[in-house]
């Protein structure tokens, strides 16, 4: 994607808006193979351009930024910065352009990448798999 976090995000404050534009250039930076997509107000990374493969996200809130991962539950999180109750996701606050410079963010954006891209590829195995037609009774 080429438009600019200011393109894409018009009406979030400038504060919020420099806090994603370094969490987008750490995800390019450590990802760079990675699919950027902008999907329901946010900058998805997945394999591809579906949402539905979304591995990592990374979206504007009231007065920070969210670094999420969908597949964080068991991202090794050493500085205990992952927050989330949920089966799978994990998100991590970013309250300042500073937080967002945490090398932390780079090993966890890495490991959510390895294990988020194998569930990806593993639920596309699995929809192959699946018969074409439901099952009568």
């Amino acid at each position: 994607m080429e438009e600019t976090v200011d393109e894409l995000f018009p009406t979030t404050p400038a504060a919020v808006r420099a806090i994603l534009a370094e969490l987008r250039r750490m995800v390019r930076d450590t990802l760079p193979d990675a699919t950027e997509i902008f999907y329901h107000g946010a900058l998805g990374y997945g394999l591809t351009a579906s949402g539905f493969d979304r591995i990592l996200y990374v979206m504007p809130q009231n007065g920070y930024a969210n670094l999420g991962f969908f597949y964080g539950v068991d991202v090794p999180d050493p500085t205990d910065l992952l927050e989330g109750a949920g089966k799978r996701m994990r998100h991590i606050k970013i309250r300042s352009v500073l937080a967002a410079q945490n090398p932390a963010l780079v090993s966890m954006v890495w490991a959510a990448w390895k294990r988020g891209g194998a569930a990806v590829l593993s639920s596309h195995e699995a929809r192959k798999n699946r018969p074409a037609t439901l099952p009568e009774r």
